[in-house]
C-alpha cells in the first residue's frame, strides 16, 4: 500500500496535529530560543572589541553555529514528546486494531506515523528561518551553509522520528511510551561521548600513574554514532574558534589523528601525545564524520522501523 505522503495516515496526523492550539505553541516557542539564542550571542559577541568587518564575520559564523546547535537540541528534546503517542496512543484509545484492519500494511502505519511527524518538525526548520537569515546578514556563512546545516537537522530529525514511532509500538500507553522515547533519545546522545571518556580513563590507568592525559586516547569511532556528531561535522567551520559546532569538529578531528589517523583504530598508537595535533590535519585530510553517523544511525532507524512493523502484524494477542 501506499508509503508516501498519499498515505491516509498522513493526512489524518497532520490535521490532529494543526487543529488544536497545542502546534502553534510549539512553534512559537521554538523561535523564540532561536531568537533568544541569536540575541545573547550577537550581545556578547559585538561588545567584546570594535564591531569592523572581521569581528562581524566571526560574529555571523558564531550565531549560525549557536543557533544550529540549540536548534539540534531542541530537536533532540521535541521529537520524542510529538512522536512517542504515535501508535501508545491508538493502543491506549483501542483505535488499534482498527488501523491494523484496514488495507495498510504495518509498514505504511508506519511510515505513514514518521511522515506525519517530519511535516510537523519541518514546519519548526521553516520557522528558523528569518533566524538564520540574520546570521547570513552578518557573514562569515554562505546559503550553502545554511542548506546544509538544515539538511542535517533534518534529517537527525528523520532517522529520531523513525526510532521513536518504533518504540511507541512496544509501549501499551502513552506515558510509558513518552519515558521510554526520551531515555533512548537520551542515551544515543551521551553514551557514545561517556564510553569515550570512560575508555580513555581507563587507557590513562593502563600506562601507569605517570603517563600524561594527552598520551592516550580512547577508539575515536565511538563519537560518530550520535546525532550530534553528525550536524557538527556538516556544520562545523573551518577554524576551531569560529563557534561552538567548530570546537566540538576540532574535537572529533583530534580524536581521529590520535587513534592512528583512523576511526576504527582499536589499539591505537598513545606515543601520538607527543606530536601536536595541528589544524592542518582538520577537517580535509580526515574521512568525513557525518558519514560513519549517517550511516550508522540509519542502521538503527531501519531495524527499529522494521521490529515495529512486525510488531503491528495483525491479529496480534498482545493486542487482545
Amino acid at each position: 500500500m501506499s508509503i508516501g505522503l498519499s498515505n491516509p495516515v498522513v493526512g489524518r496526523e497532520v490535521t490532529e496535529r494543526l487543529r488544536g492550539l497545542r502546534a502553534f505553541v510549539v512553534i512559537a516557542a521554538f523561535v523564540l530560543v532561536l531568537t533568544l539564542t541569536l540575541f545573547l550571542v550577537y550581545e556578547a559577541m559585538s561588545s567584546q572589541a570594535s564591531f569592523d568587518l572581521a569581528t562581524r564575520t566571526r560574529v555571523g559564523r558564531t550565531v549560525y553555529e549557536a543557533v544550529l546547535l540549540i536548534m539540534t537540541l531542541l530537536v533532540l528534546f521535541f521529537v520524542p514528546g510529538l512522536t512517542a503517542g504515535a501508535i501508545a496512543g491508538e493502543r491506549e484509545r483501542q483505535t488499534l486494531s482498527t488501523l491494523q484492519v484496514t488495507l495498510l500494511r504495518p509498514r505504511s502505519i508506519i511510515a505513514g506515523k514518521i511522515l506525519a511527524a517530519l511535516a510537523y518538525l519541518g514546519l519548526l526548520l521553516v520557522a528558523s528561518l528569518p533566524v538564520l537569515a540574520v546570521a547570513y546578514a552578518l557573514g562569515g556563512i554562505r546559503l550553502v551553509d545554511i542548506g546544509s546545516g538544515l539538511l542535517a537537522v533534518a534529517f537527525v530529525a528523520l532517522v529520531l522520528a523513525a526510532m521513536v514511532v518504533a518504540i511507541s509500538t512496544f509501549a501499551k500507553r502513552v506515558q510509558t511510551a513518552t519515558i521510554l522515547a526520551y531515555g533512548f533519545v537520551t542515551l544515543l546522545t551521551i553514551a557514545g561521548p561517556l564510553a569515550y571518556g570512560i575508555a580513555t580513563i581507563f587507557d590513562a590507568r593502563s600506562e601507569g600513574a605517570e603517563a600524561r592525559p594527552d598520551e592516550t586516547i580512547a577508539p575515536a569511532f565511538l563519537l560518530t554514532p550520535n546525532p550530534l556528531t553528525l550536524v557538527v561535522d556538516v556544520a562545523g567551520g573551518a577554524t576551531a574558534d569560529a563557534g561552538p559546532l567548530s570546537a566540538m569538529q576540532d574535537g572529533l578531528g583530534e580524536a581521529w589523528y590520535r587513534n592512528d589517523q583512523s576511526w576504527f583504530a582499536l589499539f591505537p598508537d598513545t606515543r601520538l601525545g607527543d606530536i601536536a595535533f595541528d589544524d592542518r590535519e582538520r577537517p580535509d585530510s580526515r574521512p568525513p564524520a557525518w558519514v560513519l553517523s549517517s550511516l550508522s544511525l540509519t542502521a538503527l532507524a531501519v531495524a527499529m522501523s522494521w521490529g515495529a512493523a512486525r510488531r503491528l502484524r495483525a491479529p496480534a494477542e498482545v493486542e487482545r
